[in-house]
């Protein structure tokens, strides 16, 4: 307990540091503001980003005696690094600020005009680095939300009391906070709940269009016109029926109130019930569902990552930051999947969704203050869910396809072993290895459909899919000297050293994840604090 006071005093002498900087900081640029009309918007995004992150450092202050040593390093070490973006941000904008300037006319106009412009690259770039650390941050601080603590749910009801109207409307992390922790209950409270299964005549039948690559569909409530997502669930390969039942009862119910753009998972409006005649045996029809996801109104297109890198070249982004950008929402919405309780099991391009802004959508701020991105990346896909602590069938199929996504371990019908989270840690970095090179291993052979297979890569060097089960460990080499020489070629050495972490995750000689002692607790928080630092954040220090 001594242990934990001491390591207290560390975070919250550093929390203080930051209050005073971040105050300073948006001082400095509401007189930039004030001063020049260009730089308002700027200005406003660096207000709104610290108002977010002071509702979590607040919360962070009064639960820090709780800490366990796991979350308390990483949260000092994401402490010291905003400590160092706001001091630097701080002496650049207040010396801009401060700079006498000539007093004569058309001199003092270039001068005003020129320090203005070199101001406004000063606070976007402010704007830049607060994001980018929250792009780290955030997934470590919900992590923190998952222990069972009584006492966290006592400061956040406190913390909500305290706030005036206009920081709860702004105060989204903490009210996610809150939905997160009864989410991670939800199952204990079933009695008390209604059902999550919807009516068969919710949607408009003629509506339901199937996502050309993917696995799920769109279509349309018959009440409202609202745009949804039908992620399809069978049940017949499992053999407890009853156990899927209530993994998908309580991922339903987990969803329920998510925010696709912080957490890349989309919110669930329940389960629909159908007849799969498509899986059943000869003659007879299986039980199936779909999960029921609500699209957000402001990206109407999508697309699955199968489709866009099937697109070559015309889908590819116009810069690298923005294929940086889509690697990073898919590493986060993983990190989020096992925050809410869940390994996913089945993380390949046909199973990542890329919503696109309406054309005619002005771009808008997300719930948790920053700007709504042009795209944003949303996993589906979950047709073979357990909880992440939960019993594990070892159950596989010989679908060359899919294998080609796992782990060398976990391929084929029957698997070696049982599933864990870092069996999604090696197939994201299957996934990276594509977006990097943008490229797909299933090639255009594939029907749209899904009702033909499609052909293998020939950047694999081999001439059939059915191939790679001659030799899983093969398989894996190859995507390692994929990543170790193309990818580094194309996107750099610090992008290609993170898809090898992943690929070698459960490698004895990995330092970073492959010491299994150092992985068997209970609550899977070892496993998540060393995917933030060593993918997470690895991933967002790449600046182009």
């Amino acid at each position: 307990m001594a242990e934990l006071a001491l390591g207290a005093v560390g975070v919250i002498g550093i929390l203080q540091l930051c209050y005073k900087c971040g105050d300073e900081l948006v001082a400095t640029c509401k007189a930039f503001r004030d001063a020049d009309a260009r730089l308002a918007e700027s200005a406003v995004r660096v207000e709104a980003s610290w108002v977010q992150i002071g509702h979590q450092l607040r919360l962070l202050e009064e639960i820090a005696p709780l800490l366990d040593p796991r979350h308390r390093d990483v949260q000092e070490a994401a402490l010291e690094t905003l400590l160092g973006k706001l001091r630097v941000a701080n002496a650049k904008l207040s010396k801009m600020w401060k700079d006498p300037e000539p007093h004569r006319g058309m001199e003092k106009v270039e001068t005003r005009r020129f320090k203005f412009a070199i101001a406004r690259k000063g606070v976007e770039e402010a704007v830049a680095d607060l994001e980018r650390w929250r792009g780290v941050f955030d997934p470590s601080w919900y992590l923190i939300m998952t222990a069972a603590r009584p006492e966290i749910d006592r400061q956040l009801v406190e913390l909500t009391r305290r706030q005036t109207a206009e920081e709860r409307r702004a105060g989204v992390p903490v009210s996610a906070a809150r939905y997160l922790r009864k989410a991670l209950h939800a199952d204990r409270q079933q009695g008390s709940r209604g059902s999550v299964f919807l009516a068969p005549d919710g949607l408009e039948p003629k509506s339901i269009r199937n996502l050309p690559y993917g696995t799920a569909s769109t279509a349309r409530r018959a009440d409202n016109g609202q745009s949804v997502l039908l992620d399809p669930v069978t049940c017949t390969s499992h053999p407890s029926d009853n156990a899927v039942l209530k993994d998908m009862r309580n991922f339903a119910r987990r969803l329920q109130h998510v925010d696709p753009f912080t957490f890349g998972l989309l919110e669930c409006k329940g389960l629909l019930k159908h007849h799969d005649t498509a899986s059943a045996d000869p003659g007879g029809s299986s039980l199936g569902f779909s999960f029921v996801f609500r699209l957000p109104e402001t990206h109407s297109g999508v697309q699955s990552l199968r489709s866009r890198l099937l697109g070559g070249a015309a889908c590819r982004h116009e810069s690298l930051s923005d294929r940086f950008d889509l690697a990073r929402q898919v590493v986060r919405a993983v990190g989020y999947v096992h925050t809410y309780g869940f390994v996913h099991k089945n993380l390949r391009p046909e199973n990542i969704l890329v919503l696109t802004r309406g054309a005619n959508t002005a771009p808008g701020e997300t719930p948790t203050g920053q700007m709504t991105p042009a795209e944003v990346a949303v996993l589906v896909g979950f047709d073979i869910l357990r909880d992440a602590d939960g019993k594990t069938h070892r159950l596989g199929d010989d679908n060359w396809e899919r294998n080609l996504y796992r782990h060398p371990s976990r391929q084929g019908t029957t698997p070696q072993v049982d599933y864990e989270m870092r069996h999604d840690i090696y197939s994201v970095g299957v996934c990276l290895l594509e977006i990097g090179l943008w490229t797909t291993f299933v090639d255009e052979g594939a029907a749209a459909d899904g009702s033909r297979a499609g052909a293998l890569s020939g950047l694999l060097g081999y001439d059939r899919g059915a191939e790679l089960f001659r030799s899983p460990d093969d398989v894996k080499l190859r995507l390692l000297r994929l990543a170790r020489g193309p990818l580094r070629a194309a996107v750099g050495t610090r992008y290609a050293e993170v898809v090898e972490t992943c690929l070698t995750c459960l490698d004895a000689d990995n330092t970073d994840f492959g010491d299994e002692d150092e992985f068997r607790d209970e609550d899977g928080v070892a496993v998540g604090v060393r995917y933030i630092e060593k993918v997470i954040g690895k991933l967002e220090e790449i600046v182009v």
